[in-house]
């Protein structure tokens, strides 16, 4: 897959969030979002 340009639309996609709870991305459509992958975020390692 190719990187985005500014103003693209990102390809939906749902993860779980560190709290558990499961999050899609279409669920924030129409608003504007910053989306940041922390690699072993919150492992303590």
């Amino acid at each position: 897959m190719a990187a985005l340009l500014p103003g693209e639309l990102a390809p939906d996609f749902t993860l779980a969030a560190h709290t558990g709870e499961t999050l899609s991305l279409s669920g924030y459509r129409g608003r504007r979002v910053a989306v940041a992958f922390l690699p072993f975020a919150f492992t303590g390692g």
